[in-house]
């Protein structure tokens, strides 16, 4: 609070611009991920899985995931998801979780304003960095996507910047603990600073402490998941030993490449002159990017896995400006480069569509009919049942100790059918809450339109599940074992 009330009496133009441009964008990312949410555009993974952790935090239950069926730390090690749950005590919706995450993202671009001053940066090139670091594509990418504890980290990390090099140290060691108990990768995200800084004498004992620290605690903490998932840490990576295999794999894909571009062109490529930068960048896209194709999912720039590169390359634009700002002005006008800079990352914004250009669309805006219907069918579901459901549904119902995802598959049932469509789900639940329109995407209900319908129809044909209610193509059903 210190910190913005100081903003706030600075009589610096920029700070109180940055303050306001904060706020804006906080709206902005807030309407463009309640937006995606209320249209039924979210999903199961990610935002269903930790919406019922913190809710179950926030109501003092044990935090076993129904979706994934297993102790929420068996599948990341997100220790600090409970210190969410007060947020559910204020307004118990999920969309409560979605501002959150809005929110943290543009204040922790007040850090990296904050760095740019103790460096000696003029307020116009401070601001500049904190504008660049909060619209950066990862973070438009990773709210519009779905809630991630990993936006939590990133946000830590931001601050352990800034409290390592204003010299606040109970602040910067609660904020380290805080770092490395959100997300197992987060640690080696915290080495990955560390590359960063070990190229500044006084602050080498610290990048060592960064990389020492981190990569044991990720390789501990992947451990400790291991051990709550029965099957296993299930995110493990196999990394070829062929080192120009590797080099190769780092390049090998057109979405690789789409995320280096993206990636570095955001800040007009000038961090690869820093070189701890570009170890750091290399070490976390690595992490992804060489271990098979069981990984290609996390290939893209389209999901949260880019948020954590604006720490690093937001650092790597301060030390290149530092570089600049050492030579002589008469030949490099560092205003006139940062200029350059608003101006290529603002027309990237357009070229290439990020997602905060959606808001100006005016489909993104539209409610249908089906979604109304859907809205009204949940209001007739028992606040405390068991329920099995779609992908693309269950963050709207997962308040509840017990809610399944559906899958469709052929099955093999004795004495019903051989090899047909059919709904699987875990546990034994209650209620079972499907929409059933037309022209669905293959991400919401895992399958094909007709086959999802085929499978509906032959649990309705064998009596497993009799209907109760329907509103237009909503539907609930109640499930009988």
């Amino acid at each position: 609070m210190r910190i913005l009330k100081n903003l706030f009496a600075s009589k610096t133009f920029f700070s109180r611009f940055l303050i306001l441009w904060l706020i804006v964008l906080s709206v902005a990312y807030s309407l463009l991920s309640i937006l995606r949410h209320v249209h039924f555009q979210s999903g199961g993974f990610d935002l269903g899985i930790y919406d019922q952790a913190i809710w179950q935090y926030a109501h003092f239950l044990f935090p076993y995931n129904t979706i994934k069926e297993r102790f929420i730390l068996g599948d990341h090690f997100t220790l600090t998801l409970s210190l969410l749950a007060p947020l559910y005590w204020i307004w118990d919706n999920v969309k409560i979780l979605l501002i959150f995450q809005s929110v943290w993202v543009c204040f922790s671009a007040l850090a990296l304003y904050l760095v740019a001053k103790i460096r000696k940066f003029s307020p116009f090139v401070c601001f500049s960095i904190a504008f660049l670091y909060s619209l950066f594509y990862g973070f438009q990418f990773a709210i519009s996507f779905d809630f991630h504890p990993i936006i939590l980290g990133v946000g830590f990390l931001a601050w352990l910047v800034y409290f390592l090099e204003a010299k606040k140290k109970k602040l910067f060691f609660i904020t380290l603990i805080l770092v490395l108990l959100t997300q197992e990768d987060m640690g080696f995200a915290l080495a990955g600073l560390g590359f960063i800084y070990f190229l500044r004498k006084d602050y080498r004992k610290f990048a060592i402490l960064f990389i020492i620290l981190g990569i044991l605690a990720s390789l501990m903490e992947i451990k400790i998941v291991g051990l709550f998932s029965l099957a296993g840490y299930e995110y493990t990576p196999h990394i070829p030993l062929n080192p120009f295999q590797i080099v190769k794999q780092l390049f090998d894909d057109p979405q690789k490449i789409q995320t280096w571009g993206y990636s570095l062109g955001w800040f007009s490529f000038l961090p690869v002159f820093s070189l701890g930068t570009v170890a750091a960048i290399t070490s976390n896209l690595a992490q992804f990017f060489i271990t098979g194709s069981a990984f290609s999912r996390m290939w893209s720039p389209f999901m949260h896995h880019r948020a954590v590169l604006a720490i690093f390359l937001s650092l790597g634009t301060l030390e290149t400006l530092s570089f600049i700002k050492k030579l002589n002005k008469k030949y490099l006008n560092l205003s006139l480069i940062v200029c350059l800079l608003l101006f290529s990352a603002l027309s990237q914004q357009f070229i290439f569509h990020f997602p905060l250009n959606k808001l100006t669309k005016t489909d993104y805006w539209i409610d249908t009919p089906w979604m109304n219907n859907d809205e009204n069918l949940f209001k007739q579901i028992p606040k405390n049942a068991s329920i099995a459901t779609a992908q693309n549904i269950i963050p709207h119902l997962s308040h509840r100790k017990e809610i399944y995802i559906i899958y469709p598959k052929i099955m093999t049932i004795n004495g019903i059918c051989n090899n047909c469509w059919w709904l699987e789900f875990a546990g034994k639940p209650e209620y079972m809450m499907l929409d059933l329109r037309p022209n669905q995407w293959l991400t919401q209900i895992l399958e094909s339109n007709e086959n999802f319908q085929r499978a509906v129809k032959n649990m309705e044909k064998a009596g497993k599940i009799v209907k109760i209610k329907n509103i237009d193509n909503a539907f609930l059903y109640k499930i009988h074992y």
